[in-house]
């Protein structure tokens, strides 16, 4: 079974520390909160950012044997150190006090051997009903898979002020909870499991092509997103089919990473790829999700989504890739989940079925949303179309405005290259 966390090879020692400090933040913020209960949510913060902080500063001139370890005992250390000095300010629940039960709880709680589990249940317990599901999403996203206002408020193509106020919401619900629920009865996992399977979708993309000034693949991150969805398919009370359809969508899609960078770090287009690298493993993993995803008798977003995945995953090239049905599956996707991203990429789509002029006209229709203003490959979407319908002039000012809003490195170089190739 190929490992999706080794896909791709433009990885540093500092990206390898980020993703590590994700994880455990968000190991965690799950295993402290549902011992201390959501009241405590701020006392977890602080013993996880504090356990970071020390792990940062200790680090500094070489990692330690079992740097997993070393947070797990520097978080259990903090949080009986917060708890016994401040103990009247702290409500814990009633089996815990500060005495020697206190130590041995934390130490049951923070056990790796339930890491994932323990996550997913999380992300169930914390979609409280009284909060929208867009609150849901980032909660989980914050809490529970370590990202960054700002990575979430560019994942929903919103500005950070947004994500901040659904944050202080959302924090403020569930520290007015006297405990999280354990999320077993099957109507509320039906109810609860469009949001967290929508986090998941967003903790993948920002893996696959995010956010991150210095690490535009963070194949860690999309790895994270694979183990947390198949934990959902094993679990009982899960729409299995639709958790499936998602699994299919994250490993084929996954399978590409080793080819979306070149030796420099810069982006491959999906035309310049080099197929032969694509993970045929993680393409095998993915189509037997997708068989099991079609049991079903519905057809939702994430089998339309996965199936336009499927479709580029088997095709030996971008000539020989079943463009119509593609389309059509944009078509059809844009009727259960309108959104720019997916109006974009069908464009992209229907430039190669009907030619560039059928995909700019698309595009420019596009051009008025707000949320698309400061996404650098909407403006380079334009610019391609341009470029291969003969008209570099036009091109050229749209690569350049791509290139004022890039976010990293990768982005940047790609963006320079294509400027570099127009025809004066």
């Amino acid at each position: 079974m190929a490992d999706p966390d080794r896909a791709g090879d433009a990885r540093d020692g500092t990206g390898l520390v980020e993703d590590l400090f994700r994880r455990e933040s968000a190991h965690l913020v799950a295993s402290l909160t549902r011992l201390f209960g959501p009241s405590n949510l701020a006392l977890v913060e602080d013993v996880v950012q504090d356990a970071l902080l020390a792990a940062m500063q200790a680090w500094q001139f070489g990692l330690p044997r079992d740097p997993k370890a070393w947070i797990l005992q520097a978080a259990k250390n903090r949080a009986i150190d917060i708890v016994r000095r401040d103990r009247r300010l702290v409500s814990l629940p009633p089996e815990l006090d500060a005495g020697s039960n206190l130590a041995g709880a934390i130490d049951s709680a923070l056990s790796p051997a339930d890491d994932g589990a323990n996550q997913v249940a999380m992300m169930f317990s914390i979609c409280d009903e009284g909060l929208s599901q867009e609150t849901h999403v980032t909660l989980i996203l914050r809490l529970l898979c370590g990202l960054g206002p700002r990575e979430i408020a560019r994942a929903f193509l919103l500005d950070t002020q947004t994500i901040d106020r659904r944050l202080h919401r959302g924090r403020l619900r569930l520290a007015q909870r006297g405990g999280l629920p354990d999320v077993t009865d099957a109507r509320q996992v039906r109810d609860r499991e469009p949001s967290v399977l929508q986090a998941l979708y967003l903790l993948f993309s920002e893996g696959y092509h995010g956010s991150n000034a210095e690490h535009p693949l963070r194949p860690a991150m999309c790895a994270d997103a694979i183990r947390l969805v198949e934990l959902m398919v094993e679990q009982s009370g899960t729409d299995h089919v639709e958790a499936h359809a998602l699994a299919a969508l994250f490993c084929l899609d996954a399978a590409r990473l080793p080819a979306r960078l070149d030796d420099e770090g810069v982006f491959v287009p999906l035309a310049e790829q080099d197929r032969a690298r694509w993970d045929r493993s993680l393409i095998d993993r993915g189509l037997v999700h997708l068989a099991a995803a079609a049991t079903g008798e519905r057809v939702g977003r994430w089998h339309l989504e996965a199936g336009i995945a499927c479709e580029h995953a088997i095709a030996p090239s971008v000539e020989a890739t079943d463009w119509s049905r593609i389309v059509d599956w944009y078509d059809r996707l844009l009727l259960v989940a309108p959104g720019p991203i997916v109006a974009l990429n069908r464009a992209l789509a229907l430039a190669e079925l009907r030619g560039p002029d059928a995909g700019r006209e698309a595009l420019v229709a596009l051009a008025h949303d707000e949320r698309l203003s400061n996404y650098p490959f909407f403006w380079a979407a334009l610019a391609d179309v341009e470029r291969r319908a003969g008209r570099p002039a036009d091109a050229r000012p749209l690569y350049q405005r791509a290139l004022a809003v890039s976010r990293n490195g990768a982005e940047r170089e790609s963006f320079k290259r294509r400027l570099a190739e127009l025809p004066a």
